[in-house]
């Protein structure tokens, strides 16, 4: 089990994207642009959406390198900080599987069972995203990881786009990950996201 420590902002449009990814350093750290790749999320809940309104992720993400699954449950957070614990595994699964109860017994089907029980899930958002990663240095050692999210949710009510910029540490203090989102909101004039792209895309485009 893993604690995300992270900060979320939202990007009014992209050319602060491509200003972000040609700047030489951020918030005084080196940068290391580790390219763009493309990524497809399904998300899971139950019919009455206990999970978006116990802020509890259950994902499938699917890339070149295969797939994951993931559970993530809302941990303490403060100060522009959000933590959450998140649990993976590498599957073979895919999302019709899911929707069938045909689940594994894995760390992250266990961390759901633990928190709702063994419900019936079926497919509530899917995602697109196209995610450039950049990680902040000092020296040789990676202290955060700064992504710029270029996403499409796909739901019930259609289709919306949004424009995210994270910053999760890898082994940085929380002190210095507080002083680089007020350094991205000063220098960029970013206005701060909410907890998860499962919440938003349920908002512009969910059931729930």
């Amino acid at each position: 089990m893993a604690i995300e420590s992270e900060i979320k902002f939202c990007v009014p449009d992209r050319a602060i994207f491509d200003r972000i990814a040609s700047l030489g350093e951020i918030a005084g750290l080196g940068k290391v642009d580790r390219g763009i790749r493309r990524h497809t999320d399904t998300f899971f809940d139950t019919a009455d959406f206990r999970l978006y309104r116990e802020k509890i992720v259950f994902r499938l993400r699917t890339s070149e390198n295969g797939s994951i699954l993931a559970c993530k449950a809302q941990g303490v957070s403060g100060e522009g900080i959000y933590r959450r614990i998140e649990i993976e595994a590498e599957t073979g699964l895919a999302a019709d599987d899911i929707v069938r109860g045909a689940l594994p017994d894995i760390p992250p089907v266990r961390a759901l069972y633990d928190r709702v029980g063994i419900v019936e899930l079926t497919k509530s958002l899917g995602v697109t995203n196209n995610r450039h990663t950049i990680g902040l240095v000092r020296g040789s050692t990676t202290l955060f990881e700064l992504v710029l999210d270029d996403v499409t949710f796909c739901g019930p009510r259609g289709r919306a786009s949004a424009l995210e910029l994270e910053v999760e540490s890898r082994s940085g203090s929380d002190e210095e990950l507080t002083g680089i989102g007020v350094w991205l909101a000063g220098t960029f004039g970013l206005s701060c996201a909410g907890p998860s792209k499962y919440i938003l895309g349920m908002q512009l485009v969910g059931g729930a």
